[in-house]
């Protein structure tokens, strides 16, 4: 059985490792008296999106790991035999990992883990922020426990469930002709751009979202929205929602407080985008392939 502990929000690994540990292991790193729970994931956490009508195909990412430790690509993952699991812990508050064992970033560990262990290690990390943010009821302020018949938090003096919490939100590959729109926030690394993305308000369709966010932040206003593929996205608890559209009518200009710019891009000329484990960069790549460009051209960006 493969364990995934987390020191906070960060999952804590053997250094250099590219798999989880064992629970034997974990257990051996003496986190406390850890409450271990399972984490079970039915596919690939990297975006494995099926051709559709439109002619999109699947995104491969890059494996970060080969067998030798070295960079490797690897096909597009198939969907994961439903049920790989894990067992996952909170590690006591203070605790401080051992020699030779890390806490590492959560987008860190995208690089450094392959399948099925990256699917399993990024569903833990979203149930183990959801248990440690849903200790009190939300309705009477008692403290929660694990239910017996659910996977959620129950409330024993009123009853109340809290399931797991799932924030949608719609990410937006926009084109006009052979251009694609895309977004510099302040959160990127410098000079680096991706597409549109905002979360699903109350009373919204997909669609109406992607017609509002997309008007919101640039100030244009898009046509033919069409599915394009999921991801889950645990930073926190994002389940993103990809399409694409076209180009209906304005100018585009930066309108929203969090995007320092926003412009149309020649799929030869893009600017560093995100990297390849993600929904943003498969809806790029797509764009790129139906305009000549080998995604391989395409510059990455590098966090700080």
């Amino acid at each position: 059985m493969k364990a995934c502990l987390f020191a906070g929000d960060r999952l804590v690994l053997t250094d250099g490792a590219c798999a989880l540990p064992d629970l034997a292991e974990a257990r051996g790193w003496g986190a406390g008296e850890a409450e271990w729970f399972p984490a079970t994931a039915s596919r690939p956490a990297a975006t494995d999106i099926a051709p559709t009508a439109a002619g999109r195909g699947a995104h491969a990412p890059e494996a970060p790991c080969s067998r030798a430790g070295t960079a490797a690509a690897i096909p597009a993952p198939a969907p994961t035999t439903p049920g790989v699991s894990a067992l996952a812990a909170q590690a006591a508050p203070g605790w401080t990992p051992p020699e030779g064992v890390a806490a590492i970033g959560l987008r860190r560990a995208l690089v450094l883990l392959q399948e099925p262990d990256l699917t399993v290690a990024l569903t833990a990390a979203h149930l183990a922020r959801w248990r440690r943010t849903s200790r009190f009821c939300g309705v009477c302020g008692a403290a929660t426990e694990p239910s017996p018949r659910h996977q959620a938090m129950a409330c024993p003096a009123c009853g109340h469930l809290s399931f797991p919490k799932v924030s949608p939100a719609v990410i937006v590959q926009v084109t006009r002709g052979s251009r694609i729109l895309l977004g510099r926030s302040r959160r990127h690394p410098h000079g680096a751009f991706s597409v549109l993305a905002g979360f699903v308000d109350p009373g919204e369709s997909l669609e109406d979202t992607v017609r509002r966010e997309v008007e919101e932040e640039s100030g244009i206003r898009v046509r033919r929205i069409r599915y394009f593929g999921s991801q889950p996205w645990p930073f926190p608890d994002s389940l993103m929602v990809g399409f694409a559209a076209v180009y209906g009518s304005g100018t585009a200009v930066s309108r929203d407080d969090e995007l320092e710019d926003v412009g149309w891009f020649a799929a030869d000329a893009l600017p560093p985008v995100p990297p390849a484990y993600s929904i943003a960069r498969a809806l790029i790549d797509d764009f790129a392939r139906r305009n000549g460009v080998d995604p391989a051209r395409i510059p990455t960006w590098k966090r700080r």
